[in-house]
């Protein structure tokens, strides 16, 4: 018996996008599969799209955002893996097969597909491209995306690999890691909620892997174009990352790289003027939640297993940002040298 997967999506707005994801997973090979849909306090006619389709329906009057939604639904399912699906999402028909053949294989916590463009389907997609790594700030980039270049699938990342974290926008989870490190902190809302899942899952020593075989091809940024939050979109990016960065990493690490990591926000703020006042709330929100976030420490030292120089292959030893802009170095392959 294959191993049984329910496929979770988080859906705000949006009835076209929706018919066309859930059309798109009639096509899919992987025959031991459920399909639950979280409708987050949608205002639109998505529930008769979904009756449309074979798909377990759960209501929320109001958004929840992606964290809270997505573990409401992990909360309501019981299979060996959960993968965890973008709304604005088309698949190809081997994509869950891929996955789980390649979670097997490695014995994987977590795999992420090759995430590529709907709008131009030869291109990688900005939010997961190739999978995901971390700097030594914490900041994350993709294989395929580095700030806004986005590179052209030449099949140069189709080979499996170990991530450090892979994207919410696509990404298979076996159920019972969720057991040992949790679900997703609702304190993101959104953005960077499973990248800080995937850096506990790695500081348990368990793995996060790309499955090159497995496609899937996303819009990106759909809902927050749909729901008018793009004004605190970059004020979230920006908190987020700092709150993860403050929640996984040891203290020695953060004495070391804090001061600099704040620079670094600060010499963004000068080139990217849009950037000051976000950077600004994010840390005013880090500085009035420091029990909160000295809470999620302590909750994630007792289950580390790993120190962070044990974590240091999957991490990126300079700034990404100054390698980037400075450095010009524009791709991956430019970037990662081990």
């Amino acid at each position: 018996m294959k191993p049984s997967v329910a496929i979770l999506i988080v859906h705000k707005d949006g009835e076209k996008i929706l018919d066309n994801c859930l059309k798109s997973l009639e096509t899919t090979l992987y025959n031991n599969y459920g399909i639950h849909l979280l409708l987050n306090g949608t205002k639109d006619k998505s529930k008769k799209i979904a009756e449309k389709y074979d798909c377990k329906v759960y209501t929320s009057e109001k958004n929840l955002g992606f964290a809270r939604g997505t573990n409401y639904l992990l909360e309501n399912v019981d299979t060996e893996y959960v993968v965890l699906l973008n709304n604005d999402v088309e698949v190809d028909k081997n994509w869950l097969s891929e996955l789980i053949t390649l979670a097997e294989e490695k014995e994987a916590s977590v795999v992420q597909p090759k995430i590529l463009s709907l709008r131009e389907p030869d291109k990688f997609e900005y939010a997961g491209a190739a999978g995901g790594y971390i700097d030594t700030y914490g900041y994350p980039f993709c294989r395929g995306r580095l700030f806004s270049t986005i590179e052209t699938d030449k099949d140069q990342y189709n080979s499996p690999v170990q991530l450090f974290w892979a994207s919410g926008a696509c990404m298979l989870i076996k159920r019972d890691i969720l057991k040992k490190v949790g679900q997703l902190d609702k304190l993101f809302y959104m953005y960077g909620e499973e990248i800080d899942l995937c850096w506990r899952i790695n500081l348990i020593g368990g793995t996060v892997w790309y499955a090159p075989q497995s496609k899937i091809y996303h819009i990106g940024s759909y809902t927050i174009k749909k729901t008018n939050f793009s004004k605190t979109k970059e004020y979230l990016i920006h908190r987020n990352t700092l709150l993860m960065f403050l929640k996984n990493t040891q203290s020695s690490t953060i004495a070391k790289r804090i001061v600099p990591r704040i620079l670094l926000e600060l010499i963004s703020a000068i080139f990217f003027p849009t950037k000051l006042l976000p950077s600004i709330r994010a840390l005013i929100w880090i500085l009035k939640h420091k029990k909160i976030i000295e809470s999620r420490r302590k909750e994630i030292e007792k289950i580390r297993k790993k120190s962070d120089k044990q974590l240091e292959n999957l991490i990126h030893k300079r700034s990404v940002a100054l390698d980037y802009f400075l450095l010009n170095r524009k791709t991956f392959k430019q970037l990662w040298k081990k």
